[in-house]
């Protein structure tokens, strides 16, 4: 059992039923709040410092990652955790975005420092077997 609650935001209807449908599965979906929300064009909309954690996953090659790490620091509590993972930067994955754009390991740990908001705690993680992933901690 849980009593917190997990916000999750896409832009696709199918990801969030889908969510949705697994939470209910799990005996969760009292504890799931899923929201249609482009997060790049739109922010999170939630309030400042009202999250213990955020994860931010495959997303970070969007044109602005920096802001987009901005704003997710913003929405943690002094101390919370924001964990970053996305595609490896090898042109062997079977999937993820093109390579022209898919930020190295070090990109993302070099744009979250660049918030000065947020501290490495950990990383790169490797994750297998397509993904690699950082913990950073808001300051």
């Amino acid at each position: 059992r849980t009593s917190e609650l997990l916000h999750t935001f896409d832009t696709e209807e199918g990801m969030l039923a889908q969510t949705l449908e697994r939470a209910s599965a799990a005996g969760l979906s009292g504890a799931v709040r899923a929201e249609r929300r482009d997060v790049v064009a739109d922010g999170y909309g939630v309030d400042p410092g009202s999250f213990d954690a955020a994860l931010l996953f495959n997303i970070l090659h969007c044109e602005e990652p920096v802001a987009m790490l901005r704003q997710a620091a913003l929405a943690l509590a002094p101390q919370g955790l924001l964990y970053a993972m996305h595609w490896r930067y090898d042109p062997a994955t079977p999937r993820g975005p093109p390579m022209d754009i898919r930020p190295r390991p070090e990109q993302l740990e070099e744009w979250a420092l660049a918030t000065a908001l947020l501290s490495t705690e950990r990383g790169p993680v490797d994750c297998p077997p397509w993904h690699y992933g950082w913990v950073f901690r808001r300051t």
